[in-house]
């Protein structure tokens, strides 16, 4: 006879037997994940398509320095990258509003059919011109996809694995960019424009999938009850969870209605504060807020946007053999390791995994810039595994466990206007990153080659000293615990150690209801005590 659950509580100590029995809701949070396959695939797509001798004869200009004699020049590049992430940006702001009026399953339905005119337009165009304007409106289409999984994920799952589905989304990042590389291994074959434009049209396949499976979606329960529909939020977590236990579904509305009870009577006490937007920067959601852009914007400062932008292009330019196939190899390992940290997050916890992460990408960047000024046969080898180690520990730790964290801080009234601006953030910082790398590495710009580690070396030691002190441990607390955390002004770093003292506190009066704190109690506990862990 297996565990038994009682689903009114919060069981940190049976999260894998909670999460064996999550599988509806692990499918649904899968399918909305697509967006963030597609970002994974279009985010590495224009870079690996300029590795591609057929489209730089199409878009480029003749340059006796390349196999194919014809280089895209690096502001035409520049160009494509920058549209695409000013078109994500656009979209992921289109979405914020979007999630709150239409709700999250009609939202990801017009992402899905914006995203499939952009496709056709790249497909149809001759020019780099019309191909810049096709990415804008397919970015604009899958920014607005995108940010529907943080916040689907965020309302509707389980607190005891909330971190291990939130690794869900960098996940399917990865898993786009490794479609994408094996895509580019087998297009390579070609030397024809199809060699390309396979390419390009694959993403229409993201598309059908989403529209496919469109009708069959159950909104969010949270959006149901937030808008007083009960029987459709019990419809929703039916669909979600199955009908066999109903047990689970009768807590999980109550944990719901808690949750929507908790944010009106936080909006109320807002009321007079402005727009979400603006509240998001107020008082004590700032600190809230800038930790979760820290995540999106770090994932972008410490390298992505050139690792997983343009890799292939990059090793065709220090003249790497067999380029495609490496390139296969590295997204196949960074997928390995994503997965690996669903596990891992559990055990070790965010702030662990997140500091000594980005410490150890800032260290790896450092080395990578040091072999770039050693000319020598034997400093290639030192870069392709300095390459390989960053991408083994970015994606167990930053790239994994970054976007888990940025849906966890926020408050729940404010986790959809948080949500845009980690999006924004991402696509800003990536913005800039993905601007400026074509002329750092294009033998017709600045050429740095390897040395381009040294960038961002120095970008990682600021990085690594905001994340000691902003990053929380946010493992098995409930979302009204990180709440008092914050009202009080705990430190960051010493969240764990204040939530385990409360908690042997509230033990000891016998106020623990349903597996919840009871705060008022904890309130007049605290008046009795000197506070714990406040800090900056």
């Amino acid at each position: 006879m297996g565990v038994q659950i009682e689903w009114e509580k919060i069981q940190p100590n049976l999260k894998w037997t909670i999460l064996s029995q999550q599988k509806g809701f692990a499918a649904w949070a899968i399918f909305t994940s697509i967006g963030s396959m597609m970002l994974g695939f279009d985010f590495g797509l224009a870079g690996t398509l300029t590795a591609f001798a057929p489209f730089q004869v199409q878009y480029g200009h003749p340059y006796a320095g390349t196999a194919s004699g014809y280089l895209i020049r690096a502001d035409i590049q520049s160009g494509w990258n920058g549209v695409s992430t000013v078109g994500d940006i656009v979209g992921i702001i289109i979405s914020g509003y979007l999630l709150e009026w239409i709700g999250r399953k009609h939202t990801l339905g017009i992402g899905a059919i914006l995203t499939a005119a952009g496709v056709g337009i790249q497909i149809g165009v001759q020019t780099w011109r019309g191909f810049l304007v096709g990415r804008f409106v397919n970015a604009t289409g899958f920014g607005i996809v995108f940010l529907v999984t943080p916040v689907f994920i965020g309302e509707v799952c389980r607190p005891e694995v909330r971190g291990t589905f939130l690794c869900i989304i960098n996940g399917s990042i990865v898993f786009g960019q490794l479609i994408l590389a094996l895509a580019a291994n087998f297009c390579a074959m070609r030397t024809d424009k199809w060699s390309y434009q396979i390419m390009i049209l694959l993403q229409f396949v993201f598309c059908a999938i989403l529209l496919a499976g469109y009708p069959f979606f159950p909104d969010s329960p949270f959006y149901f009850l937030n808008r007083n529909q009960p029987e459709k939020a019990r419809r929703s977590l039916n669909k979600i969870h199955g009908s066999s236990d109903q047990r689970l579904i009768e807590a999980e509305l109550v944990r719901l209605q808690e949750m929507v009870k908790s944010t009106r009577q936080m909006q109320e006490l807002a009321a007079e504060s402005g727009p979400l937007m603006l509240q998001t920067f107020k008082g004590k959601n700032l600190k809230r807020t800038l930790t979760a852009c820290l995540m999106a914007g770090a994932q972008q400062l410490i390298g992505s946007a050139f690792v997983l932008g343009y890799i292939t292009y990059f090793m065709q330019l220090i003249h790497v053999s067999h380029y495609f196939t490496v390139s296969v190899v590295l997204f196949v390992i960074m997928l390995l390791s994503n997965i690996s940290a669903f596990f891992v997050i559990e055990y070790v916890g965010r702030r662990k995994l997140l500091l000594y992460g980005v410490i150890g990408l800032t260290l790896t960047e450092l080395l990578m810039g040091i072999m770039g000024c050693i000319n020598a046969s034997g400093a290639i080898w030192v870069i392709l595994v300095s390459i390989f180690l960053w991408a083994i520990i970015y994606q167990m730790s930053v790239g994994a466990v970054g976007f888990a964290l940025a849906a966890e801080i926020p408050t729940a009234r404010l986790r959809p206007a948080t949500m845009s601006l980690v999006g924004f953030t991402q696509g800003a910082t990536g913005w800039t990153i993905g601007f400026v790398v074509p002329y750092m590495i294009n033998p017709d710009a600045g050429n740095l080659g390897a040395k381009v580690g040294f960038v961002f070396f120095g970008l990682g030691i600021p990085l690594s000293i905001a994340f000691f002190f902003l990053v929380p441990e946010t493992r098995s607390l409930s979302f009204e615990e990180l709440d008092h955390l914050y009202n009080n002004k705990v430190s960051p770093r010493k969240f764990q150690q204040v939530i385990l003292v409360e908690r042997e506190q509230e033990a000891e009066l016998g106020v623990m209801e349903h597996g919840k704190p009871d705060r008022a109690v904890v309130s007049e506990v605290e008046k009795c005590a000197p506070p714990l862990g406040q800090g900056p």
